[in-house]
Formats: C-alpha cells, sequence, structure tokens
C-alpha cells in the first residue's frame, strides 16, 4: 500500500538564514530597547522622539522571529497526489503532472559562484559543493513573480521552469519523489481503466 506522504525535508536555504540573521536581528532589537529605556536620561533627545527608538527595535525583532520560524517551516514533502512546499508564510502544492524530470546537480552547477557578489558568495559558501534536486516541470502553478514573493530566490531553476531544493539527504528526496509519482501515474492509469457508470 502506498505510504500516505513522505518525510519533511527542510530546505537548508532557510537553516543559513537563520545563522546569518538570527544573532544580529536579536542584537539590534536588544540594544534599540535598552536605548529606549535609557532616553529618558539622554538630555540632547527630546521626549517625542522616544517612541521611535522602537521601531528599529520591533523591526528586528520581527526579522528575528520569521527566520526563526522559518528555519523549523520550510520544508519540501511528497504526498500521494502532490508534492507540498512550505515556506514560513506560503505553501505551495504542485501536482506530479507537472513534474518533466526530477535530476540532481551540484549547487554550484546551478548558481555560479563568480557571478555571485562577494557577501552571497560567502554566505553560500557551505553550499557551493552541495547537491540539490532539481526539478522540472512544465509550468508553474501560479504566476513565477508571485512566488519570488514568497520563495528565496535559491530555490528557483536558473535554465530550466522549476524549483531547486537544496536539502540534507537529496538521494531520498529524490527516490521519494520517484516513487510518490510512480504510484501517483499507476492510480491514474487505474481509474482511467474502470468503466464508466
Amino acid at each position: 500500500m502506498p505510504k500516505k506522504q513522505g518525510k519533511r525535508f527542510r530546505l537548508l536555504i532557510y537553516e543559513r538564514m537563520w545563522q546569518k540573521w538570527g544573532i544580529a536581528s536579536l542584537l539590534v532589537a536588544l540594544a534599540s530597547g535598552v536605548l529606549w529605556l535609557l532616553a529618558p536620561r539622554i538630555r540632547f533627545l527630546p521626549s517625542s522622539l522616544r517612541p521611535l527608538i522602537l521601531v528599529p527595535a520591533l523591526a528586528s525583532f520581527a526579522i528575528f522571529a520569521y527566520v526563526f520560524m522559518a528555519r523549523r517551516m520550510a520544508w519540501v514533502q511528497c504526498r500521494p497526489g502532490h508534492f507540498q512546499i512550505q515556506t514560513p508564510v506560503y505553501p505551495l502544492a504542485i501536482s506530479y503532472s507537472r513534474i518533466k524530470i526530477v535530476r540532481p546537480t551540484e549547487f554550484s552547477h546551478i548558481f555560479d559562484p563568480s557571478k555571485e557578489k562577494p557577501a552571497r558568495r560567502d554566505w553560500l559558501r557551505p553550499y557551493w559543493g552541495m547537491t540539490a534536486v532539481v526539478i522540472e516541470i512544465s509550468k508553474y502553478p501560479v504566476k513565477k513573480e508571485w512566488l519570488r514573493l514568497w520563495f528565496n530566490h535559491y530555490m528557483f531553476s536558473t535554465e530550466v521552469t522549476g524549483f531547486v531544493f537544496l536539502v540534507d539527504d537529496w538521494m531520498t528526496l529524490s527516490r521519494e519523489l520517484q516513487d510518490f509519482r510512480s504510484n501517483w501515474e499507476l492510480q491514474r492509469a487505474a481509474r482511467r481503466k474502470q468503466p464508466a457508470r
């Protein structure tokens, strides 16, 4: 009997966002909070400006909360009729009928490190030698411009219409995608053979 759903594979690109932004945003939030507490003692700062000091604290805390959630809430998972991409604020289900090919590719072959800005190249240094799963699809279920608002830039293939999944266990993800897709195709074929009532 086919499995109801596969394993959840964490999207490592969101884990990296936590490592990059988590501590920095928390420190900015704390520093702004301390400045707000000390503001009444700062003579040259008008009391009417004191609430503005909280703006960076609130913005930084919002970034901290987002990247904290992102590392746990960003994953991809196979399900009986589709595969699910979950990001912190936007889920997307894609039918297996859209899949053209699933293939492993080294991350640096998809995104050329020499074309990246130095800061991004350093930020992605742990991933350049890793293998990612590329899923080429016939077309996106919604406009790509809309997806770019919610998905990380490094989740989109640069060469084909499709997604790039950088996960801990690319072999298992690749196998599950093939297995779930095959089961879906068999069930679809069986339904088509059933006589119409």
